[in-house]
């Protein structure tokens, strides 16, 4: 066998353990980057309006929180979680959908006087998002293809309810009202929110999405490399 093929064998055999010590720092790292990141959006949270608090609550529970939650999970547990393609459509259609259904009008007016609305709200959208995230970091392999898709749908539609709210030309939640202000601070506070939110797109879905994507390219290369190394010498 040559000296070629030998480095070759040896890198793809040593390649499992390596990789899976790479990954699971490297998990630790992207969730501890998210949740600074985020962190910093949402830290003058009880300054800001009733929307844009709002938003802050959801950027810190869904990507912050669970995220860490998520990565947490996965190193102490035996086997991969929701480590399959179905369950990754269903819980990504069901974040997505969970998120669109508390931020519209009615539902956000129905939260503000009823506590028990809102804990419900702030509970199920931080229990699909931990969801969702289990399912991403679940996948491993050849696979991680799947995630990188989810976090891109996700991160673009996220992003257009953001763009809904910053460019709506009237306050789309009148239940604010409550908070004694005039139409315009009430829009300020709206399109506040939508920045926020379009602030923290980027900072956890696309930064998740490009370190999911280069695990995925090595993870081709090393079946590259082992299946050159399987090959019969001189074939």
């Amino acid at each position: 066998m040559s000296r070629t093929k030998i480095a070759i064998v040896a890198m793809a055999n040593g390649a499992p353990g390596a990789q899976a010590v790479s990954d699971s720092r490297a998990k630790i790292a992207v969730a501890i980057i998210v949740a600074c990141a985020v962190g910093l959006v949402a830290y003058a949270g009880p300054d800001l309006g009733p929307r844009a608090s709002h938003m802050a609550t959801h950027i810190m529970l869904m990507s912050a929180l669970a995220p860490f939650l998520a990565v947490l999970s996965i190193r102490f547990a035996s086997a991969p979680v929701l480590a399959s393609g179905r369950a990754l459509a269903i819980v990504t259609a069901a974040q997505l959908a969970l998120l669109y259904a508390w931020h519209a009008p009615g539902a956000a007016a129905y939260t503000e006087s009823h506590p028990g609305a809102h804990f419900s709200m702030h509970a199920s959208l931080l229990a699909a998002a931990l969801l969702f995230w289990l399912a991403i970091l679940g996948d491993t392999g050849v696979a991680r293809w799947r995630g990188v898709a989810a976090l891109a749908i996700t991160g673009k539609l996220a992003c257009l309810l953001g763009v809904l709210l910053v460019f709506a030309p009237r306050v789309l939640d009148t239940s604010a009202a409550s908070w004694e202000a005039t139409t315009e601070m009430m829009l300020a506070d709206q399109r506040l929110a939508g920045l926020l939110m379009l602030a923290a797109c980027p900072a956890s879905y696309v930064l998740s999405g490009v370190w999911i994507a280069s695990r995925w390219l090595l993870a081709l290369e090393d079946d590259r490399l082992r299946a050159r190394s399987d090959r019969p010498h001189g074939a």
